[in-house]
């Protein structure tokens, strides 16, 4: 290397590293600013948590405190407590507690009264002082959803300097926070130690404010950071008054919940977002004549086994009345069907998951998430119709739902008119979430939108997003959100934007209320089972837009009641809400005309009949009629081979060390007999498209959906019969017994025996014909475990359909038999 060259290289080095410098320099300038912003942004977020904190404190002078002592001179001070009329409730903070104390009101200067010992406890648990007669204490039971400051209440035994500590607690949807712990976290963050350990209490007395002042709520024990309710605790007297709550949050931003109900829906708007957070479908009963919705085990056992969530509607409501609206403190135990996934109430802890506005149906949203939670003010509520109204500023939104004027010829439907005054860019009318439908073994959600290209409709299947997917440059006449036997359809009936997004939103931010069903197994996962919504733009220029809303199940006959009132045969308009019924699976294209073909026949002896079990019955004996010279034929042909069976053996001896002579002598044997060797399989190849469409039937027709044939084991030929059930599940058996699957796997059995041309003496039985026979036997047991968690509709069209084979294939052999008889002459 020259010495140019070595100068240029150093010379290089040196401007990189001062270059270097000068930008390491500047990104250290640039991190402490940003540090010290930070850090400036932290200092005020703790001062202003802080100051609130201060401010939503309870001052001692606020509580029921008193003080408790061994002696009516009040010098040997034991702890404080809280005081409820004649009861007083501590913490035991001994394990021989006094029989009787003297207790005195806090900062009073009176002599204290006697009280005795009325609930014993061990360390740390409540216990209860009497005065009196005895009564139960008095508690306040916390909402599950909303937000409330709790006043932890800790007393300190043996320390009358200072006989307690106050703590704010924050509870919020079932979870509970101690804002003072936040604040410790972000001063240690701000200047950079860890956060101090405070020893002063273990459990505190956790109590709300009411509208009848303070009162107990929990015990709250600070290892762990939980809750226990004072009415759950085993062996406390306690008494659960209806006591109004007063939220820590504004009066102004309190949801509140309205309800119009007709035969067909109950709908449940909130003033949050002005959109629905209920759509529940009333079962059929004779309260609810006209509904066509029937319960299943599923609605059963969580009425049953978690009633908590199976109130309709889920919170305190308004309903209309004759000048003011009408409260009502709790809805109707069981008694509906939820088409949209809703608030969820978890047992343990009374953990609680809140379905955000945003996911409410009908609800107004875009990029920015406040405005699904904008508070709508109810401008008028009558039995037929709700408007909703909000202002921004920049623009106004009302919203006036309307019912049907006769529900008979539309039933499930409502109209909505939006008028928009100002910006409405970016603005979406959402789906709601449909509930899961367990069909077959597994969800079955469906998304469509139905389009007009060149004056033909189209109905189009919108694949499942795995995150959100966009269409914008379609104008869809309408587009369905589905569950596969319920569904919402929301029908522009003015112009709106182009295009509409489809969203999979996940099963743990909106669970479906399956997770509640044997939870304690795993049973359903909220993972497992995702939601999904769709959206359609409205108008950028604002005005007013029109909607009509389907919201119920799938029925053909609701259905095209409804497209027959929509229609005009003058315009030729037609809603063509048929269309949105889904049918499931790879082999949809094939069997989704045997399916409609094999529901025709079903509905025509569903009317003779009225039970859609029979009428699967009589299908199945109508099919054999239809493909009986097809079956006889094939019967035939199988018992020419079971006559031959001798021959054929022979054959195979004879020529066993020439395996092509064997194939070539049993072929002419064949065809010199009239015999197919394949026509066996004929009449299950031909079953095989109306088994599939019957499958498709079954996870797609309304009708079947909680229809019973034998109440007690087969109460939904959508689902598979139950004829008895125990508590810990099987792999795959689960917890329940299905007993057509193994009668079909029976039948099926002596079917096969029935119909085997192999030697009935083993001892003839070649190596092959053994394996077939083995075969023949693993069969049965295959498709019964096949079939074990298909639907009992399924499993009786499959079991009707093998008795008539072995009936038709008995007859036949009768006849057969009859024919082959070869008459003697008589001898001259």
């Amino acid at each position: 290397m020259d010495k140019r060259t070595l100068l240029f290289v150093l010379a290089f080095a040196v401007t990189l590293f001062f270059v270097n410098l000068y930008f390491q320099h500047q990104n250290e300038e640039s991190t402490r600013e940003w540090n010290e912003q930070r850090k400036a942004k932290q200092v005020k977020k703790a001062e202003h948590l802080e100051s609130e904190i201060q401010q939503r404190t309870a001052k001692a002078s606020d509580l029921p405190l008193m003080q408790i002592y061994a002696d009516s001179d009040a010098k040997d001070f034991l702890t404080s407590g809280l005081s409820d009329e004649n009861n007083v409730v501590t913490l035991a903070w001994s394990d021989n507690l006094p029989l009787t104390v003297y207790i005195k009101k806090f900062g009073s200067s009176g002599k204290p009264e006697e009280y005795t010992l009325a609930h014993r406890a061990s360390r740390n648990e409540p216990i209860i002082f009497q005065q009196g007669s005895p009564q139960p204490l008095h508690v306040a039971k916390l909402p599950e959803f909303g937000k409330f400051d709790l006043q932890l209440i800790a007393p300190l035994p043996q320390n009358q300097a200072k006989p307690f500590e106050i703590v704010l607690g924050e509870y919020t949807d079932g979870h509970f926070i101690i804002p003072a712990q936040e604040l410790q976290k972000l001063k240690s963050e701000i200047e950079s130690t860890k956060p101090p350990l405070r020893k002063e209490y273990k459990t505190a007395i956790a109590v709300m404010k009411t509208t009848k002042g303070y009162a107990p709520v929990a015990i709250y024990q600070k290892e762990n950071s939980t809750l226990i309710y004072l009415d759950e605790i085993p062996g406390l007297s306690t008494d659960t008054p209806k006591i109004s709550t007063t939220p820590a949050i504004s009066k102004t931003t309190e949801e509140k919940f309205y309800v119009l109900e007709t035969p067909y829906q109950q709908l449940v708007f909130s003033n949050f977002g002005g959109a629905l957070s209920e759509i529940n479908l009333p079962f059929a009963s004779k309260n609810d004549p006209l509904s066509v919705v029937r319960p299943i085990e599923f609605d059963r056992e969580i009425v049953e086994k978690h009633p908590y969530n199976a109130y309709f509607p889920a919170h305190p409501y308004f309903t209309p009345g004759k000048t003011t609206p009408v409260e009502h403190a709790q809805g109707t135990l069981g008694g509906y069907y939820p088409l949209i996934r809703r608030d969820l109430i978890q047992s343990g802890n009374r953990k609680s998951i809140r379905v955000s506005p945003q996911y409410y149906a009908l609800n107004i949203i875009s990029d920015y998430p406040e405005v699904a939670e904008l508070v709508y003010e109810v401008k008028e509520f009558t039995d037929n119709s709700i408007v909703f109204e909000v202002n921004q500023g920049h623009r106004r939104i009302t919203k006036t739902y309307t019912l049907e004027a006769n529900e008979k010829q539309a039933p499930y439907c409502l109209n909505l008119s939006i008028q928009i005054e100002g910006d409405s860019r970016g603005l979406w009318l959402t789906t709601g979430i449909p509930e899961v439908e367990w069909i077959s073994g597994g969800p079955a959600p469906a998304l469509k939108y139905r389009i007009t290209r060149n004056q033909k409709a189209d109905v189009e299947n919108v694949d499942l997003p795995k995150d959100a997917i966009s269409f914008s440059n379609i104008y869809p006449d309408w587009t369905c959100d589905s569950n596969g036997f319920f569904g919402i359809i929301l029908d522009p009936l003015s112009e709106i934007e182009a295009g509409f997004k489809a969203v999979q939103v996940s099963g743990t931010v909106v669970p479906s209320r399956l997770i509640e069903v044997e939870q304690e197994y795993d049973k359903f996962k909220p993972e497992n089972l995702p939601g999904y919504e769709m959206l359609l733009p409205l108008k950028k220029n604002a005005g007013i837009m029109n909607f009509r809303i389907f919201a119920g199940p799938f029925s053909s006959d609701v259905l095209e009641t409804i497209d027959k009132t929509y229609s005009d045969s003058t315009t030729g308009y037609n809603p063509d809400y048929i269309a949105c019924q889904s049918f499931h699976g790879w082999f949809a294209f094939i069997s989704e005309p045997f399916a409609k073909f094999l529901f025709i026949l079903m509905r025509f002896f569903y009317q003779l009949t009225g039970s859609w079990a029979f009428s699967i019955i009589l299908l199945t004996i109508a099919l054999r009629l239809m493909l009986f010279p097809l079956n006889a034929w094939s019967t035939k042909s199988m018992l020419k081979m079971q006559q031959i069976a001798p021959e054929v053996t022979a054959i195979q001896a004879k020529y066993k060390k020439d395996p092509k002579k064997v194939q070539l002598e049993i072929m002419n044997l064949y065809r010199d007999r009239g015999v197919n060797p394949l026509s066996g399989c004929f009449p299950l190849l031909i079953q095989m498209p109306f088994l599939i469409g019957m499958f498709d039937l079954l996870k797609s027709t309304f009708e079947l959906r909680g229809a019973t044939f034998i109440p007690g084991w087969i109460d939904n030929l959508t689902a598979p019969d139950v004829l008895f059930s125990w508590q810990t599940p099987i792999f795959f058996i689960g917890n329940q017994f299905h007993l057509l699957p193994i009668l079909l796997g029976v039948v099926m059995f002596f079917q096969q025996r029935m119909q085997s041309p192999l030697p009935k003496d083993p001892t003839l039985l070649t190596d092959q014909q053994r394996q077939q026979k083995a075969m023949g036997t693993i069969m049965p047991i295959i498709f019964a475990v096949m079939f074990y968690n298909f639907p009992s509709g399924l499993n009786i069209y499959w079991l009707s359909s093998m008795l008539l084979g072995l009936l038709q294939q008995w007859l036949t052999a009768r006849h057969f038999q009859s024919k082959s008889v070869q008459t003697v002459p008589e001898k001259k």
